[in-house]
């Protein structure tokens, strides 16, 4: 017999290996032994997000802020479905708040950044992107932004040095 937890690293495992489908369905057969559990329906959100089913994503996603109240992992992922749904103020609000709960939080300060360079505000862009690094110097995706918004910003010696620092990462084949 499957038990919650069981089923929870079922979820997991499945979500991992890009089933998302099945994965969806371990968490939801959790949530019918335990009601309104918070894990399930996180994991299930993610999975949701990652499947492209965005409406479920924030829905389960929603519940468990109903639940649990701000966390800011829990932030991050509802930024990242407003995000995705082209929803950028929801999405900035969601980043901002994860940062008012954990300040040393890169991915949250990369993804405010992706926020801020999509509207073009490339100064404040930049800000966000440098944060991040600073916070994680081994972050490929961030530098790979600031690299992007240095160019944008016209800085060519700060593009230079994110250039390099991306490709020693190897988080691109080429710049």
């Amino acid at each position: 017999m499957d038990t919650p937890a069981k089923l929870n690293d079922k979820g997991m495992a499945l979500t991992q290996a890009g089933k998302y489908d099945e994965a969806i369905a371990a968490f939801t057969k959790g949530l019918e032994l335990e009601p309104g559990n918070p894990v399930f329906h996180y994991n299930r959100g993610e999975a949701y997000r990652r499947a492209g089913r965005l409406v479920e994503a924030k829905a389960d996603l929603e519940a468990v802020l109903a639940l649990s109240g701000e966390e800011p992992d829990l932030l991050l992922a509802l930024g990242l479905v407003a995000d995705e749904n082209d929803d950028f103020d929801l999405a900035e609000t969601h980043y901002e708040r994860a940062l008012v709960l954990r300040a040393a939080f890169p991915e949250a300060w990369n993804n405010l950044g992706v926020v801020r360079f999509r509207r073009g505000d490339y100064r404040a862009a930049r800000e966000a992107f440098e944060k991040a690094v600073a916070l994680d110097a081994d972050y490929g995706e961030a530098w790979y932004n600031l690299r992007d918004t240095y160019e944008e910003l016209g800085l060519k010696a700060e593009r230079a040095k994110a250039a390099a620092r991306v490709r020693e990462l190897g988080a691109e084949d080429e710049d």
